[in-house]
């Protein structure tokens, strides 16, 4: 008698493909990164991130809806605007 093919318990192709970092990875990327901040001189200061390119964009994007005359433009724009707000507190 034959015995039955059974299929592989684990992940499949699929599944793989959408968690593409695995286990390894990540604890890579950890340790890289408890390695950074524990061998960074003190006198060397974090670089900090600048957002001016990303405040640019958003302020287009809230004067544009704000020229558009309807509700739903008006709240875009308003969640625009604090999402602009929380970015300048943030950097400061």
């Amino acid at each position: 008698m034959t015995e039955k093919q059974y299929p592989e318990t684990g992940l499949t192709e699929e599944t793989r493909r959408m968690y593409p970092d695995n286990y390894t990875d990540r604890i890579g990327k950890v340790m890289s990164n408890m390695i950074d901040e524990i061998v960074r001189p003190n006198h060397v200061e974090p670089t900090k991130h600048s957002h001016n390119i990303l405040l640019d964009e958003l302020a287009i994007m809230y004067e544009a809806n704000m020229t558009i005359a309807n509700e739903q433009a008006r709240f875009n724009a308003s969640v625009l605007r604090a999402a602009i707000n929380v970015i300048l507190t943030c950097t400061k």
